[in-house]
């Protein structure tokens, strides 16, 4: 394996910028009464002409949770917000901030980070915003960010909402201009590289060594193979099929689950069971019921994507194959079946029916494969996973 010995340019880890062009002096401490809590879109965590940082570096008072909306964990925050917050957001009920009366005015921001459509996410992700009050700002001076393209022209980035609306709730508060000159120095520091034309001259980089769980290879013999099939829309699936399969012993779990049967009905044609197989389905609260008393201590469940593990109580030592297959190879996956192909598999036998148990057993199949390549992936010298077992 070669590596580049080009050189790497200095880099502040601070304002996560080239030290060329650190913002790092510039940057003042404004000492704002209103703590402000920035929820942040994952997406937006990493982009290097992103505003929150600018925020988190210059006001004393401000802290950033990031919250994936698809993660189904829920949001920390709300744990710390005081009696009196408020959201930045201008939804139907939200008051403009500059009209508040002292009394009203919030003791807490809290502030939703991203793009339109990654807010949106976040808010339906969380109903708790709902429930606090929401201001806006009603006369938004127009934006400096020459550099990232806003929707309306009275949109403004998140760090210039900030800090008009703490002027709005502190006008005695010293120091926001010199946050904003910071933030000027960056776009136009940013404007002038791409006015001379100069990019970032990227290295390529070489291959990592593949990173797998230590249940998958370590643990074979305690493999539970588990696929879902789900009924609902999207943020609100539910499991309708779920199986099982104890590669050790064989033991398997199979079950329906519905609590709408008359209008889950059809979804039968697509499962590909018998006519009478919805005769044998529970309530979902008995589906997670037989569920629980299915698991034993010491399963390693391997599932295909996220959404089993977001649907059903899992063990703590659980394997996404999907993930595990895409560090193994260096790609990005499709469909279980697509994935197959690519790698000239054919499904192992399953125990199970219908289109749920084909699943299975092209589950099998892959779990099987890459145990087989992960042993092989690396030398035990270069940083590979030796082998040590042999692999049903």
């Amino acid at each position: 394996m070669t590596t580049s010995t080009e050189p790497t340019r200095a880099f502040c880890y601070r304002c996560f910028k080239p030290a060329r062009v650190c913002v790092c002096a510039l940057l003042p401490q404004v000492g704002n009464h209103t703590p402000v809590h920035i929820l942040q879109h994952p997406r937006e965590k990493h982009r290097p002409i992103g505003t929150v940082r600018f925020a988190a570096l210059g006001l004393q008072q401000c802290d950033v949770e990031v919250h994936a909306p698809w993660s189904g964990e829920p949001c920390r925050l709300p744990d710390r917000l005081p009696a009196g917050a408020a959201v930045l957001f201008p939804s139907a009920k939200a008051r403009a901030v500059e009209t508040l009366p002292v009394h009203e005015r919030p003791t807490a921001l809290v502030v939703l980070d991203g793009t339109w459509h990654q807010v949106n996410a976040v808010v339906r992700a969380n109903p708790w915003l709902d429930d606090l009050p929401h201001v806006f700002l009603a006369a938004p001076a127009p934006t400096r960010y020459r550099i990232r393209a806003e929707p309306q022209i009275h949109y403004v980035s998140t760090l210039e909402a900030i800090v008009a609306t703490l002027r709005a709730l502190e006008p005695e508060t010293r120091g926001f201009d010199e946050l904003l000159r910071a933030f000027d120095a960056m776009i136009d520091t940013q404007v002038a590289y791409v006015g001379r034309g100069e990019r970032r001259c990227k290295v390529p980089r070489a291959k990592r060594p593949p990173h797998l769980p230590d249940a998958l290879t370590d643990l074979p013999d305690h493999h539970l193979l588990v696929h879902v099939d789900t009924v609902g829309a999207r943020g609100a699936f539910r499991p309708i099929h779920v199986c099982a399969w104890r590669l050790a012993t064989g033991e398997r779990f199979e079950c329906l689950a519905s609590d709408d049967p008359a209008s889950e009905a059809a979804k039968l044609r697509y499962l590909d069971l018998p006519a009478g197989a919805w005769a044998a389905a529970v309530p979902s609260s008995e589906l997670h019921r037989r569920w629980q008393a299915f698991l034993q201590a010491g399963d390693v469940a391997v599932v295909w994507t996220q959404r089993a593990i977001q649907l059903l109580a899992m063990p703590a030592n659980t394997v996404q194959l999907k993930a595990t297959w895409c560090n193994l190879e260096h790609r990005h996956a499709g469909h279980l079946g697509d994935v197959l192909r690519q790698c000239g598999l054919r499904a192992d036998p399953s125990p199970f029916l219908g289109e749920l148990g084909r699943q299975m057993g092209e589950l099998a199949a892959l779990r099987r494969w890459v145990l087989q390549n992960a042993a092989t992936a690396l030398p035990p010298e270069a940083g590979g996973v030796a082998p040590r077992h042999s692999y049903p």
